[in-house]
């Protein structure tokens, strides 16, 4: 494959930054069954800077469609060449700038893959039930998620990017740590759903009707907090296409969310953002200022705080 030469790095007319507008693509790739996955190479240096190449949309696909053509020895020498040919080529280079765009780049491919964007839709359709449920692999996916945005060593500049990240990190955190409080599997394990917690063995109905509040609370929240950190996701995006690659999931789109059917059989596929005031460096405000604001924000399933419920959870929005 010849140089194509083409300019991943643009001036910003719009930001303080330029912009990265080519693909970080891996060497050998982030999981093993990846395009040249096959590798001694551990997982956790995978997406660093030496096992990171900088290419065209084209050529990112075309090296990861002919693995036999484009081995690691093979990508390894393009980079060490282009490398060469930008540091005595270009006027201005700065290879410390050019590590940290491609660092950031991985993180955000490693982020996008993690968080499974591409089927975000399906994935959460399930939470946003009468009776909140979600796919175990999932979850687990999305809490080990919050350990590792906590756990990246930051790149310097770009800090709008890594506040959205933070942010994104935080309902994450919030998110897991309500439904798993009121969660539990189905009979082979890949479900986790809502308990029905109300249902009692002895009719009591003070405690029914008690249980039954607290349960409507609880899946509120959690439909609430599906749409926050939808919101909160795309809020990411927003950031990538500001500040590193304008073209971030052009084709894709939004994240989309699809509440369940209401008491008319209806289903709703919704798009949740934050709105322009919301729009500042920690959107999210922490659980229980959340359980106050929320009403406000473009959609939203419950109001108010419920008493029991702040003495059930203490937020750590602050820790992984």
């Amino acid at each position: 494959m010849p140089e194509c030469r083409r300019e991943l790095v643009i001036d910003s007319l719009y930001t303080d930054d330029p912009s990265l507008i080519g693909e970080a693509a891996h060497i050998v790739a982030e999981q093993p069954d990846g395009p040249r996955g096959n590798s001694s190479l551990p997982i956790d240096q995978r997406n660093k800077y030496a096992n990171l190449i900088l290419l065209c949309n084209i050529h990112h696909k075309q090296v990861d469609d002919h693995v036999r053509e484009f081995t690691v020895e093979r990508l390894i020498r393009m980079k060490a060449a282009h490398e060469s040919w930008v540091q005595t080529s270009l006027a201005g280079f700065d290879s410390r700038r050019q590590a940290d765009d491609e660092q950031w780049a991985g993180y955000i491919e490693a982020w996008a893959v993690r968080a499974e964007l591409d089927t975000w839709l399906n994935r959460t359709s399930g939470l946003l039930q009468p009776i909140p449920s979600v796919d175990k692999l999932f979850f687990d996916q999305l809490d080990a998620l919050r350990e590792w945005i906590f756990s990246r060593v930051w790149p310097e500049g770009r800090s709008e990017l890594r506040d959205a990240l933070e942010n994104f990190r935080f309902v994450v955190n919030d998110f897991v740590n309500v439904f798993r409080k009121h969660s539990e599997p189905d009979f082979d394990g890949t479900i986790l759903s809502t308990k029905q917690f109300y249902q009692i063995k002895e009719w009591n109905p003070e405690l029914y009707h008690s249980l039954l509040k607290r349960f409507d609370f609880h899946v509120d929240l959690v439909h609430d907090l599906t749409y926050e950190m939808t919101r909160a996701a795309n809020y990411v995006c927003d950031k990538v296409r500001a500040n590193l690659d304008r073209t971030f999931r052009i084709d894709q789109g939004v994240l989309l969310v699809r509440r369940g059917m209401d008491m008319s059989l209806m289903e709703y596929t919704r798009r949740p953002e934050y709105q322009n005031g919301e729009r500042v460096k920690l959107p999210y405000p922490g659980l229980n200022p959340f359980l106050q604001v929320r009403s406000s924000r473009d959609y939203c399933a419950g109001t108010g705080v419920e008493a029991q419920f702040i003495a059930d959870v203490t937020p750590e929005s602050n820790e992984a």
